[in-house]
């Protein structure tokens, strides 16, 4: 007979696995874009506009109408979503940019940084407390982030930008009560009308790519796919995982994107990068390090409160 938590864990690292695993190769899709000539903010309108059918029809299938429709009439939910598309909107660009500039290692560089991103504004703003071993973990971020910049005169701002941007648009999620499907589904929603009006603007001067070669036009069409499935898959391992399980494999597509970036699109990095990345991964260790401790502490005092609680019991009877 199998163990249904057992079942719920595989199938959450699978989802996992696939999401991670996504993200960490969409470096690839976009590169096949810019080879077209395609610039970063259509690629972007695109990418908005071909991923609304998608959610549509998702939405269709799951029977979300209801708690979509709740979330329309809500005028502070809507608000509140309209804020996290723009930070979403941001975050999308300033990947795409990364790739079509040739500075996916810099971009991954960013993604490293996200456990300890979301830790220092859970502090600042959701009132959380940082633990002893968050500060070494900072500090060497911090390091990471001055070594680019006193080697080569350059400030990682892109790696910092994409890092703060998705930070924040987390943290905006986190507050809001909506589910996931509908939460993107209304996000692209308000993020089409600005889309759809540059791409008409593109097509009056005639440079939207969309229409063109048959090719082209499918490879774009499938950026609402490129989009879409990483997020889903990320939905459904989240709601299956523990977060440190969660926290170890999302360190799957950074990675991804720096091998496919160094090693396939021959992206350069820039002087002081490895330094930078060792520190990064230094405090990545302390980060995940950390989180198992306390795990393994909490099992431990369930385990003292069981016993004590069984000898409370053998005792009074």
């Amino acid at each position: 007979m199998s163990d249904p938590a057992a079942a719920k864990f595989r199938s959450g690292l699978v989802f996992g696995l696939i999401a991670y695993s996504w993200w960490g190769l969409v470096p690839l899709y976009f590169s096949a874009l810019q080879a077209f000539g395609m610039p970063a903010w259509e690629i972007l309108a695109h990418r908005i506009t071909w991923s609304l059918p998608i959610m549509i029809a998702i939405t269709a299938v799951v029977g979300g109408w209801s708690d979509l429709f709740r979330v329309l009439r809500n005028r502070k939910l809507v608000l509140t979503l309209l804020l996290s598309s723009v930070l979403l909107a941001i975050n999308w660009l300033l990947y795409i940019y990364a790739t079509v500039t040739n500075r996916v290692p810099e971009a991954s560089l960013g993604y490293y940084m996200m456990p300890l991103v979301n830790a220092a504004l859970a502090t600042v703003f959701l009132g959380e407390k940082l633990r002893p071993a968050h500060y070494p973990a900072l500090a060497l971020v911090a390091i990471g982030v001055a070594v680019p910049c006193i080697a080569g005169g350059y400030f990682p701002w892109l790696a910092i930008s994409l890092t703060i941007s998705f930070g924040c648009y987390g943290l905006v999620r986190k507050q809001v009560a909506v589910e996931s499907i509908a939460g993107l589904t209304v996000e692209t929603l308000l993020m089409l009308p600005v889309s759809l009006a540059f791409l008409g603007y593109l097509w009056s001067i005639n440079e939207n790519h969309m229409g063109g070669e048959l090719g082209l036009s499918a490879l774009i069409a499938f950026s609402g796919i490129v989009t879409v499935v990483p997020l889903l898959t990320f939905t459904l391992s989240i709601r299956r995982l523990p977060l440190l399980a969660v926290s170890f494999i999302q360190f799957l597509s950074p990675t991804i994107q720096l091998i496919l970036a160094v090693l396939v699109l021959n992206h350069p990095l820039v002087e002081g990068a490895f330094t930078a990345f060792v520190c990064v991964w230094a405090a990545v260790l302390i980060f995940v390090g950390d989180a198992i401790w306390q795990v393994r502490a909490r099992k431990r005092q369930v385990r003292l409160y069981s016993g004590v609680a069984t000898k409370i019991a053998v005792v009074t009877r």
